[in-house]
């Protein structure tokens, strides 16, 4: 699987060097809200978070994406338990008059806290996996975008798998000067 995961990376950089030039390149930010799905909504409440995304023009119409961020979800029931979901994900934006579609793939970083106080004391552990995630979204006077997507990855050797459904909400500066607008 890494070795896939190589090969497209490689990929999909080189076709964006090669026509990078000709198309629109952004920094991106925003704001997530991430609702657990399946088991792992029977353990954690909706996350909050946040991102940051680099787009590389690859014509009129497409980006080659290169995103990471963070997003932290409580426990249910009131343990002190905290898990925390940082992805880096590579993947392609097709845009069609405003409306974009993106698919993505790559690796997170998941770590979760217990902090029981003095009797339980305080425990943390880490792990990371593949991640895959489709988002779909409208992006307003070219630089405000509202967007949702379904992200599925894992959380270690153990096999979970944690999804959840989210909404983003962020804002992208061009990199092209006057060129972009």
């Amino acid at each position: 699987m890494k070795k896939i995961c190589v090969f497209l990376l490689a990929g999909l950089l080189l076709h964006a060097s090669s026509f990078g030039q000709k198309g629109n390149n952004q920094i991106g930010v925003g704001a997530d809200i991430q609702v657990p799905t399946s088991d792992f909504a029977s353990y954690f409440k909706t996350g909050f978070g946040g991102y940051v995304k680099a787009l590389f023009g690859v014509g009129k119409a497409g980006q080659v994406s290169l995103s990471t961020g963070y997003t932290s979800f409580n426990a249910v029931g009131g343990l002190p338990l905290k898990l925390g979901i940082a992805p880096v994900l590579i993947g392609y934006r097709a845009n069609f008059n405003g409306f974009y579609v993106e698919p993505q793939i790559g690796y997170q970083l998941v770590n979760a806290k217990f902090n029981g106080g003095d009797e339980l004391g305080y425990m943390s552990d880490s792990g990371g996996g593949f991640i895959w995630a489709a988002g779909l979204g409208y992006v307003f006077n070219k630089k405000y975008e509202v967007g949702v997507r379904y992200g599925s990855g894992s959380a270690g050797q153990g096999g979970t798998t944690l999804g959840a459904f989210g909404l983003r909400l962020g804002y992208n500066f061009s990199l092209n000067g006057s060129k972009g607008k």
